[in-house]
């Protein structure tokens, strides 16, 4: 690995992201269309080289995490006293960053609210060179139940490789004994979740976000030219639906998707649900791991 490199295209791509979720909520209120919020967060990431690592994630109350405006849903707007997160990544030539805050409406969230934000910097605050990348989550435990509240244990922060968004290590939110560690070159995003919930998900039955996994053979041109911008322009980073509409028309970009997922060419990140419908909380930042020590490349100025 190329360090230096790598650490100026991670800083660029998280400087990008922190500025473009310092606006979120100049935009993120009760009754605004989730497609103008997941298109406007698009757009903000979109400028100076930078491009969307994956689309903007949506999620709101116990939906927990893979949510965003899709060809095919409704116009749907952001119901009242709704807890919203509002989930986005940026990468620069490959270097992915990936960040999240939670907008919540609804003061009776407060609590899985501040679990997630106090968590998430108390874990960064301990984070340094060589430590076993275990140890995070008994620190993101231990704060989240101090508050009453439960942490999401099936949903993980993750190792960050380029233009690999989900590398291989979770990077867990309760206690374990995973022993990679924190050395120089390393990317991570930390992510705890909240929620008043018995802290498990479940899949939904819809899918909205995809990724490129492999060539498969159709006779339908159409098909091609998706597997192309999936795994050719996209280079297997998650993309969405409504990205390809400059590809045709809505009802074959849809028809074509369906049929990639079943052949194998398409991955299909499933919406993702807290299983008792319960409330959730998110915070997340990236870190990269310098020689020097640690840098949250997407902190945000409050």
């Amino acid at each position: 690995m190329n360090y230096e490199e790598a650490e100026k295209g991670f800083v660029r791509a998280g400087e990008i992201l922190a500025k473009a979720l310092t606006k979120a909520p100049e935009f993120v209120h009760e009754g605004a269309s989730v497609m103008e919020i997941c298109e406007r967060m698009d757009a903000l990431v979109s400028i100076h080289g930078c491009q969307p690592a994956f689309p903007t994630n949506v999620s709101v109350n116990s939906v927990a995490a893979h949510d965003t405006a899709s060809l095919a849903d409704p116009p749907t707007t952001i119901p009242k006293r709704a807890v919203v997160k509002v989930d986005a990544g940026s990468h620069f030539n490959g270097y992915v960053t990936d960040s999240a805050i939670t907008i919540s409406f609804n003061e009776d969230a407060a609590p899985i609210v501040e679990a997630s934000r106090t968590s998430l910097e108390l874990a960064l605050s301990k984070v340094r060179l060589g430590m076993p990348v275990g140890e995070l989550g008994s620190v993101i435990e231990e704060k989240i139940r101090s508050y009453k509240v439960n942490p999401i244990v099936d949903l993980t922060g993750h190792t960050i490789e380029r233009y690999n968004l989900h590398a291989g290590v979770n990077v867990p939110n309760v206690s374990n004994r995973i022993g990679y560690k924190l050395n120089p070159g390393v990317a991570i995003a930390i992510e705890p979740f909240a929620t008043f919930g018995t802290g498990e998900i479940k899949d939904s039955d819809d899918g909205k976000i995809y990724r490129g996994l492999r060539k498969v053979r159709s006779p339908i041109r159409f098909d091609q030219r998706i597997m192309e911008y999936a795994l050719d322009e996209r280079k297997g980073l998650p993309f969405s639906d409504r990205w390809l509409r400059s590809i045709g028309p809505r009802d074959a970009v849809l028809s074509s998707i369906r049929r990639l997922v079943r052949f194998g060419g398409l991955y299909e990140y499933k919406v993702l649900l807290e299983k008792s419908g319960g409330l959730v909380a998110q915070f997340e930042h990236t870190l990269f791991m310098s020689t020097d020590g640690p840098l949250v490349v997407t902190a945000r100025e409050v």
